[in-house]
């Protein structure tokens, strides 16, 4: 929800500056900062916004780790990459009631 907010602010603000700079175009770094701020929300959202599908690869490992996501109350699954460190977090699609620190 809290995304959704942000995302739907940064649109604003990047519209915003748009119009200004048709009007006054020495107001271009208002344009430039705000089509940063936007990118920057949107890659966020592409890139660490949702849970992925399972990794594929012999690099990736299933861990012990289990947390139950705040927004959506689905236990999640940690995967690491030993190689690059990397970890990622899939959705097991189980609904769980509990607190995350009951889940072993």
């Amino acid at each position: 929800m809290l995304r959704t907010l942000v995302l739907v602010a940064a649109m604003l603000a990047f519209t915003a500056a748009l119009i200004v700079v048709s009007f006054v175009p020495l107001q271009w770094p208002l344009l430039v900062w705000t089509g940063v701020a936007l990118f920057g929300i949107l890659f966020e959202r592409a890139r660490y916004g949702s849970a992925r599908r399972q990794p594929t690869g012999s690099t990736w490992r299933e861990t012990p780790e289990r947390f139950v996501d705040d927004a959506s109350g689905r236990v999640m699954v940690v995967w690491f990459d030993a190689v690059t460190g990397e970890r990622r977090y899939v959705d097991t699609a189980e609904q769980h009631n509990a607190t995350a620190n009951d889940l072993h």
